[in-house]
């Protein structure tokens, strides 16, 4: 701007001034309330601008002021801080530059904060998954092949999903799936069907697909047929069947299911229907023998045998133990002693000799004739079954054998094991043999669940009081507890049994149920010797505390001071459980707060019960928005005790997959205790959470819901921001409670002391605002402009702040501060202002035109020197193109003081271009000035004396009453024809002026144009071709071209202006000449346009006598003077 006041002092040009277009008339916006938020606007200009951008809006700050360019982006933010909904922040964008001032209104509302989308934890619905086809069955050939199946899932929660296959013919391509392989809500999940890992037949498989919430189940079914097994499938299928139920028939008869005729008759069904689909087969012959036999029908029996007898001696080596079979069927036959002999050695070498199979040794037993050696048979048997036989046929001989010798059963190994569970699912155990396993338990001292499982199922059965001793023993030994234990230890109570700990184990396996009825022996033995366990102890206790007043009304005394030790050492522990809450709210009373108990009492007002509704949940997750860590309670069971100081907590879960989840989990919550109820006891136990963070804040928040505004409100706001592990959030919060209580409630006059506890970081810009009026009230001036300084003052009340202003300008700053520009340009925007503010606004403070004008003015009024502020605002509206009443004023003020003659003479400049470029009026003072500066000797710019002659051009006749103005105008009028400086209003001064040689009978042609530019005149006198001339620049804007034309003559012309390579013409304009020269003649071409008027009026003699006077003249002039060449 100073550059361009020292181009305008030297007379530049103003002619060109570039156009100023903004992107937007007015500017809307919605922002969130307590937050900062940014925008921009943008300006175009048809060549470079210079200048500034002003808000009028403290809450709106301009990033950059200054700008330069033709494509200018003004960015800007807002402050919506301490605003509420539908607050709205108003004012206007001032772009001041070259091209002029630019008025940009603007309208920022604020909107509410959306919660839902500042959380810390974003809102997911819980993944469903759900398989478009459950039911895959695939007809396979031999190849190996490709298949798929499609999952589906709603939900956005994160989940991993594991897959995998329960049979080997099935290979699934991933193991896992995860967000990302999800097109959509769709997965695809393929896996091959290898054949090469099939049997024919139908092989069946499922595709597990498990979820931390769901276990899905793919089926899939494949028909394999291969090419050298698909003709006798069926048939082996069958054959397996009927060898199948041929067992099962022999076992229920062997152990007394069915009666003999009905195991015959059936078995015969099915060998026939076996026959009937395979054809002959030797094996059911042979057990149509048996059969037959079996019936009486021996001829039959004996014919078969006959039959058959060759082809199976022919062929003893392919099956040995089919050749033993009808060995043995042969003895059924022959019924003789020596015979049977020679078969049973002839068994007994395949047996010893590689055949020691348990068809072959089952054949032996019915062959040997030392039937009553159990011992033998069974050790057989034993060495038989741990080879890796599982017939249930040698499984039914051990049976028979220890049934019938319960004392062959002395220990219970892996074999006896399989015997006896195979006889319990048979329920084929006798009395004794039951007495005797309970025996062996009983001595033995390392035992699994297994064989308590045996003793469980033989109690059942027999109810015998030395199986359930031996069973609850060896549990109790164990350590074995629960609800599905209790049945047991019941029973145990009930039939007296003297065993150690029993009571111990049924209090603990006891279902929890405080209104259960306990029996009386075991109520008296617990109140002589406890040594249950605490959680055992506080059922113990709670059951007795909920029927001391009715069933347990005359045990309850013995009982009664072990209960009240137990629950003060509960509370000393600060241990909680259902049972404890029981107890707690039975005999809770101050009497039990002390220092040992009293702060977790402090707790209870706080408590509640929360029970979770799913059984992959493992912690709940407590977080206060106060706090930087939240608090992890483990479930017990379902169940969790947790704690809640305010209702802003959230509660999240952490599952068995380590995945944290919330809204996806079902609970229930209530609160523990009834505050009211309570009252007494947690008033007394108060004092002891004063140290507990929580707690403080709990308080803090129920005395403002209160409005309880005390000394006491006070002391905490100061205790909790020093407690560890506070947000800064949450401190921030609390220190703009205590600057509300001190600029409401605080009394004291000891501030300053006081001050120490706030903290003046981070804070908002109304806190910072009632912050800075208690420190104002307080006399605390220096920190109070600090936080100015630091937050601004736009919440302050500008009467404080003119009060501080004043103090800081008179006593501490006597420079250019920005703080303080802020601070006086805020209160004087609210018209509240004094001297010293307005002196200093006068030296610093710059803004838009109207702004400073208003500033100018009243200091004007207070009488403050405001000759810096003049210079300024002359200087800003010169620039920006400002030409009004007050631009006026104030130069009239300015000039009758000390003024810049730099100042003076670009005023004058810009008026007379005004007045000469832009036919804009001009205030008299512009002339005045100009002519009292000549009349000093100041030089000034050309287009100020061209000015001035123009403006006195208005009424040259009042030159002749005025001799020294006269002397004044024919002074210039000679300096700017003495410089080829030749206007056509020069004309008016005929008469009065003595116009010079060098103007005399031109005729002038003008053009306003930029000085930089070609202008051309085309041009045409009485019709002759047309010609073309350039025409001569002032050089601030005024085009010129002369033109000698006589009486009559015929001026047609046109403009050509090249204006940025672009050729720009005007309208065509005709100029006729007919002036007839006044009564004074000034030379020669006066005398021939009198002449040439004379002739077209047809006055001869005044023709004549003009003619004759320019012959005299020609003839002296030639005479007397003499051209020197």
């Amino acid at each position: 701007m100073r550059d361009y006041i020292n181009r305008l002092s030297r007379g530049s040009s103003i002619i060109k001034v570039p156009k100023l277009s903004c992107s937007e008339e007015q500017i809307t916006m919605d922002i969130m309330c307590n937050t900062v938020a940014t925008g921009s606007f943008i300006c175009d200009a048809t060549d470079k601008v210079y200048g500034m951008v002003y808000a009028d809006n403290e809450r709106v700050k301009i990033l950059s002021e200054q700008f330069g360019g033709t494509h200018i982006i003004t960015e800007y933010q807002v402050d919506a801080s301490g605003l509420e909904e539908n607050d709205e922040i108003e004012g206007t964008f001032t772009v001041v530059c070259n091209a002029g001032e630019k008025k940009i209104p603007f309208v920022f509302r604020c909107m509410k904060e959306n919660q839902d989308d500042i959380r810390n934890h974003v809102k997911t619905e819980a993944v469903v998954l759900h398989i478009d086809n459950e039911e895959n069955t695939i007809i396979h050939k031999d190849e190996a092949e490709q298949f798929e199946c499609v999952l589906i899932k709603s939900g956005t929660e994160e989940t991993e999903i594991d897959i995998y296959a329960d049979a080997d013919f099935i290979e699934l391509e991933k193991d896992s799936l995860s967000a990302d392989d999800f097109a959509g809500d769709r997965a695809v999940i393929k896996y091959i069907v290898n054949p090469q890992k099939m049997h024919a037949g139908n092989n069946y498989g499922y595709i597990h697909i498990v979820s931390y919430m769901q276990h899905l189940k793919i089926n899939v079914s494949v028909i394999c047929k291969k090419a050298d097994e698909s003709e006798d499938f069926e048939v082996r299928t069958e054959e397996k069947l009927a060898r199948y139920k041929l067992t099962k028939l022999y076992l229920d008869f062997r152990m007394k299911k069915i009666k003999k005729e009905k195991w015959i008759a059936e078995s015969m069904q099915t060998v026939d229907r076996i026959r009937g689909i395979k054809g002959t087969d030797v094996f059911y012959d042979i057990v149509q023998i048996q059969l037959l036999i079996a019936s009486g029908r021996e001829e039959t029996a004996t014919q078969i045998y006959n039959n058959i007898k060759k082809d199976i001696v022919g062929r003893i080596g392919e099956n040995v133990e089919l050749y033993c079979y009808f060995l043995y069927v042969s003895t059924l036959i022959v019924r003789e002693e020596e015979y049977t002999a020679q078969v049973l050695s002839q068994v007994k070498k395949f047996f010893e000799n590689g055949y020691d199979t348990y068809r072959i040794l089952w054949i032996l037993f019915y062959l040997s004739t030392d039937s009553d050696n159990k011992s033998i048979r069974l050790v057989r048997i034993k060495d038989v079954i741990n080879s890796g036989c599982i017939s249930p046929v040698m499984y039914i001989e051990a049976m028979n054998i220890i049934n019938a010798q319960p004392v062959l059963l002395r220990v219970l190994n892996q074999f006896e094991m399989q015997v006896i569970n195979y006889g319990c699912r048979n329920d084929i155990i006798s009395e004794k043999l039951a007495m005797q396993i309970a025996d062996v338990v009983a001595n033995e001292k390392n035992i699994n669940i297994n064989t308590l499982i045996i003793l469980k199922k033989i109690y059942d059965k027999y109810e015998k009081d030395e199986i359930l001793t031996v069973l609850v023993t060896q549990m109790v030994r164990m350590g074995m507890t629960g609800e599905n234990c209790f049945e047991i230890y019941e029973k145990g109570v009930l039939r007296g049994l003297k065993i150690t700990r029993l009571y111990e184990f049924y209090i603990a396996s006891m279902p929890k149920e405080t209104d259960r009825q306990l029996p009386k022996i075991v109520l008296m033995y617990f109140a002589y010797d406890n040594t249950l366990t605490d959680a055992d102890k506080a059922f113990l206790y709670a059951n007795v505390v909920t029927g001391r007043d009715s069933y347990y009304k005359n045990i309850y005394e013995g009982y009664e001071r072990n209960i009240e030790i137990y629950v003060y050492e509960q509370l000393k522990a600060g241990n909680i459980s259902d049972n404890l809450v029981v107890l707690y709210k039975a005999l809770l009373k101050t009497q039990l707060v002390c220092d040992d108990t009293g702060t977790f009492v402090s707790k209870m007002p706080y408590m509640y019960r929360m029970q979770c509704f799913s059984d992959v949940v493992r912690y709940v997750h407590v977080r206060y928005p106060q706090f930087t860590e939240e608090t992890v309670y483990e479930l017990s069971g379902e169940t969790a005790y947790i704690c809640m100081y305010g209702s802003d907590c959230e509660i999240t879960f952490e599952c068995i997959d380590g995945q944290i989840r919330k809204d996806t989990i079902d609970y229930d919550i209530e609160k523990v205790f009834d505050i009211q109820q309570y009252a007494e006891v947690f008033e007394a136990a108060g004092d002891y959470g004063k140290n507990n963070s929580r707690i403080i804040m709990s308080r803090i928040c129920e005395m403002r819901k209160n409005s309880q505004n005390t000394q006491e409100t006070l002391k905490l706001y100061k205790t909790i921001k020093k407690e560890q592990g506070i947000s800064e959030q949450y401190k921030q919060q609390v220190n703009a409670w205590m600057i509300d209580y001190y600029y409401h409630y605080y009394e004291e006059d000891d501030f300053w002391h006081e001050y120490n506890y706030v903290d003046t970081d981070n804070l908002t810009k109304k806190d910072a605002g009632k912050l800075i009026e208690i420190l104002i009230d307080s006399s605390m001036y220096s920190q109070a402009y600090e936080i100015a300084g630091i937050y601004g003052c736009c919440m302050a009340k500008a009467a404080k702040l003119l009060k501080m202003t004043d103090y800081i300008l008179t006593n501490v700053s006597d420079g250019h501060s920005q703080i303080i520009d802020e601070i006086t340009q805020y209160i004087f925007r609210h018209n509240i202002y004094n001297e010293p503010v307005l002196s200093y606004m006068c030296e610093y403070y710059n803004g838009t035109n109207d702004e400073m004008y208003a500033v100018w003015k009243s200091a004007v009024n207070y009488n403050v020197n405001v000759l810096h502020m003049s210079e300024r605002i002359l200087a800003q509206m010169m620039y920006t193109g400002v030409h009004t009443g007050r631009f006026t004023e104030v130069f009239a003020d300015y000039y009758s003081k000390i003024p810049d003659m730099l100042i003076v003479k670009a005023y004058l400049s810009y008026n007379s271009q005004f007045y000469l470029l832009r036919q804009k009026k001009a205030n008299d003072i512009v002339f005045r000035v100009i002519e009292e500066c000549m009349g000093d000797g100041y030089g000034l710019p050309e287009c100020c004396y061209v000015a001035w002659l123009k403006n006195l051009s208005r009424n040259p006749v009042a030159l002749r009453e005025d001799t020294s103005e006269k002397e004044l105008a024919q002074s210039v009028l000679n300096e700017l024809c003495e410089h080829d400086r030749i206007y056509g209003f020069f004309k008016k001064f005929k008469g009065i002026l003595d116009l010079p040689y060098n103007m005399q009978g031109l005729t002038i042609v003008e053009y306003i144009a930029d000085p930089d530019d070609k202008v051309s005149l085309t041009y045409s006198i009485n019709g002759a071709d047309r010609l073309v001339q350039v025409m001569k620049s002032n050089e601030w804007g005024i085009f010129t071209c002369r033109f000698n034309l006589f009486y009559g003559d015929s001026l047609e012309y046109t403009f050509i202006v090249n204006d940025s390579n672009e050729q720009a013409s005007t309208e065509p304009v005709v100029c006729e000449y007919k002036d007839i020269p006044s009564e004074n003649t000034d030379g020669r071409i006066d005398m021939l346009n009198d002449c040439l008027a004379s002739r077209q009026q047809h006055d001869l003699t005044t023709l004549r006598k003009l003619m004759y006077s320019y012959c005299v003249e020609e003839y002296v002039t030639r005479e007397m003077f003499t051209i020197v060449k």
